[in-house]
């Protein structure tokens, strides 16, 4: 009776661990989603690369920020893809670096690779500008405030001062401490009533002479500017411009564009910083053009001609004059010793694929290597770029035919499904030192005879690649391309053969982990000349499958290749990547916490080898998989958690297995003990409590195998309650979810 009334007062449970989750107010909540937003704006070609794993394959024609490949491919991020060209225009190299913890942790080899890996670690520019000069960053945006010349500019004041000889010094020293003290909010509006405002304090100073009027002029006109009253700025700055004091006449001009284009900007971005070009004041902005180019040829070599030929591109940018932009990022590129450049080469990549790439169409671009960038994204959406588009921009391309002829043939291949189409646009040689545009050339082509069933001829392709492969990450794409045409051919044992091209140990991995057979993974772990890794990677995943395919004997016999110190090779640091976990072979069921215990996984093996439905083997097999997390480890795609297969292309490691049988699902296992009508009475209740337990405490499945409904739960808690409630678990188990 007692069991009975237990089980009518027990409920589904309220989710306790929810409770010990931290409350956060709403301003927190739309402040975090903005900053996701901000991460992931531009989303046509701009990546977030965090918790990024690769995707082992070549064919991309989706935005993939976690899987570039080093040729031109739609896939790949904007960045990827112009940098490439750029490297081809002799403006920087590419290098090939040790892979990373983070990355090898994460299941990286050297191709694919992630956006934030190619930027900070194998992408290297020729320019000696590390980044844009604080005084040329565009202002106005979350980027940074225009206020970011505050600071900046209170040394060239002070030495304008300096230099005014007819000053008397002690109103030189009450100008100077009025500027180091200037510390503006920058804010649209401020009132010009407000008591933070620091232009009454500048009025009131004691200055008498004509020179100090007109340094008391500036400084109450770059307060008007700070502080957003840009009409008052204006007057200031116009009053200043003919001034005959040299520093106040070319800063004041300067400052005439900028004022202008804050005015022009004033109302085009929210609180957040995202931006409304439609906001913006048209009329202010030609103005602040007119006043920087009027700048620009008035003092040409200034001191502020590098951020006034950088704001130009700032208006055009918020004038929505991608050609303009496109035109100045080409200059930029051109022009690397001019007193006008400001742009380093990485800087300008990130600030195309933020600014001119998301406004531009294709028709609106004069530059080839620009253009090219722009058709490969608009290759993702099929709709945005036909082939008579294409064929419109042949004059764009004179002088750049190869490039041309490669839009061509990525566009029969990636948008129109053509890979015959492709082929004819692709010629065969290879020449004896390929370019990244030849090199991606000839990796399409490939793909292209592998998409036509051509897989011989792909093959030999690949192999004659090989040896022409001389620039960073040529080699280990290709060595990719074949080791996907390896295991379509269902050869994969090639890529194990003494003197196999195939030498990248993530992809040899990957085989081994999804591919091998267990004859090959056993002729792996004997030959000695592999590395270490390899051959207990080889072991690892030949035990892991013997065992949790029911290849009970043969996990006996396999048993014995371990080493004797296996107990010493612990987890990973993460799932499988790294040094394999030989050690957790060496489990040893003791009693676990909910006071059950079983044998070693020989043993367990054994059991389960007389018969494979015995109760008591059954139960420890699952307490086994349960003990280690078994059911969700990255790179084994035996579990149905794991794909098998892509719908984009050829994914390494995505072939059938080649071990037969039905992976062990601990949920079919307790049902299977639970209906056994000979199973002991113990292991009943301990597979009733594990099978409830399967859906804690999320209401999900964690244990495999069908679910289940949770009228199904609620009667497994009732029978656990009621037929056994002399056990343990019984008495322990306080719900169902």
């Amino acid at each position: 009776m007692a069991a009975t009334s237990q089980a009518k007062r027990a409920t589904v449970c309220p989710w306790p661990h929810l409770r010990e989750v931290p409350m956060i107010s709403h301003h927190q909540l739309f402040a975090a989603l903005c900053i996701t937003l901000v991460l992931s704006a531009g989303v046509a070609g701009a990546s977030s690369d965090y918790f990024c794993n690769p995707r082992w394959t070549l064919v991309q024609s989706e935005y993939a920020s976690c899987s570039n490949v080093p040729f031109l491919s739609p896939g790949n991020d904007r960045r990827v893809n112009l940098k490439l060209l750029l490297v081809d225009a002799g403006l920087a190299k590419l290098q090939t670096q040790p892979i990373a913890q983070e990355d090898s942790e994460q299941g990286y080899g050297n191709v694919p690779f992630s956006v934030k890996n190619f930027e900070s670690n194998v992408f290297l520019a020729n320019d000696a500008v590390s980044s844009i000069k604080k005084e040329d960053m565009q202002e106005g945006t979350n980027e940074v405030s225009r206020c970011v010349s505050n600071e900046i500019g209170k040394n060239g004041f002070v030495e304008a001062l300096g230099n005014t000889g007819e000053l008397p010094d002690a109103e030189r020293q009450l100008l100077a401490d009025a500027r180091l003290e200037l510390k503006p909010r920058c804010v649209e509006v401020f009132s010009n009533t407000s008591s933070n405002s620091a232009s009454p304090a500048i009025k009131a100073l004691k200055i008498t002479s004509a020179s100090g009027n007109e340094f008391r002029q500036y400084l109450l006109a770059i307060t008007s500017f700070y502080e957003g009253r840009y009409d008052e700025a204006l007057d200031g700055f116009g009053n200043l411009a003919d001034s005959s004091q040299a520093w106040l006449r070319e800063t004041s001009r300067y400052m005439l564009g900028r004022t202008r284009l804050n005015h022009s900007q004033k109302d085009a971005f929210d609180e957040y910083g995202f931006p409304d070009l439609k906001k913006v004041d048209q009329q202010r902005l030609a103005a602040a053009e007119d006043e920087f180019n009027k700048y620009l040829q008035e003092y040409p070599n200034g001191v502020y001609a590098p951020s006034a030929r950088g704001l130009l591109r700032r208006v055009y940018w918020m004038g929505n004059r991608p050609r303009k932009l496109a035109e100045e990022y080409a200059w930029q590129l051109k022009h690397p010793e001019s007193p006008q450049h400001n742009l380093s080469l990485d800087a300008m990549v990130l600030e195309a694929d933020n600014k001119l790439f998301d406004i531009a169409q294709p028709e609106q671009m004069d530059n080839p290597i620009f253009l090219a960038t722009l058709d490969l994204s608009l290759m993702r959406t099929p709709e945005r770029i036909d082939a008579s588009g294409l064929e419109k921009q042949l004059p764009v391309f004179a002088g750049h035919k190869p490039l041309y002829d490669y839009l061509l043939a990525a566009h029969s291949f990636y948008v129109q499904k053509d890979p015959a189409g492709a082929l004819k646009t692709l010629p065969a040689d290879i020449p004896p030192e390929m370019t990244y545009l030849d090199f991606s050339r000839l990796i399409l082509r490939g793909l292209a005879l592998e998409e036509t069933k051509d897989h011989r001829g792909a093959r030999q392709l690949w192999l004659s690649l090989l040896p022409v492969c001389k620039q960073p990450l040529q080699a280990e794409t290709v060595q990719l391309a074949l080791a996907l045409n390896y295991e379509q051919a269902n050869e994969i044992e090639l890529a194990f053969e003494e003197k196999s091209p195939i030498t990248e140990s993530a992809i040899r991995n990957i085989l081994i982990r999804n591919d091998a057979s267990p004859d090959l993974l056993r002729r792996i772990i004997q030959l000695k000349d592999n590395a270490v890794q390899e051959r207990h990677l080889a072991l690892y995943t030949l035990l892991y499958k013997d065992l949790l395919k029911g290849h009970y004997q043969r996990y006996i016999e396999d048993y014995a290749l371990l080493p004797q110190d296996a107990a010493k090779y612990t987890a990973p640091q993460y799932g499988n990547y790294g040094e394999p976990q030989l050690a957790l072979f060496t489990w040893s069921g003791v009693k676990n916490k909910d006071n059950y215990g079983c044998p070693s996984t020989l043993e367990i093996a054994k059991i389960l080898a007389k018969d494979p439905q015995d109760p008591a083997g059954l139960i420890c097999l699952g307490d086994f998989v349960k003990s280690n997390n078994l059911g969700s480890l990255p790179g084994y795609r035996d579990f149905p958690d794991e794909p098998r297969a892509d719908a984009v292309g050829a994914v390494l490691g995505s072939a059938p297995s080649r071990f037969t049988g039905e992976t062990f699902s601990r949920g079919e296992a307790y049902k299977r003990v639970m209906a056994d009508t000979h199973a002991p009475h113990d292991l009943k209740a301990y597979a009733l409590f594990r099978a409830i337990k399967c859906y804690a405490p999320s209401g999900y499945n964690d244990c495999g195998g069908n679910e289940v409904a949770i009228s199904v739960r609620r009667s497994w808690f009732k029978t656990l309650k009621n037929d056994y409630p002399d056990t343990t678990w019984a008495k322990s188990l306080k719900y169902y979810w």
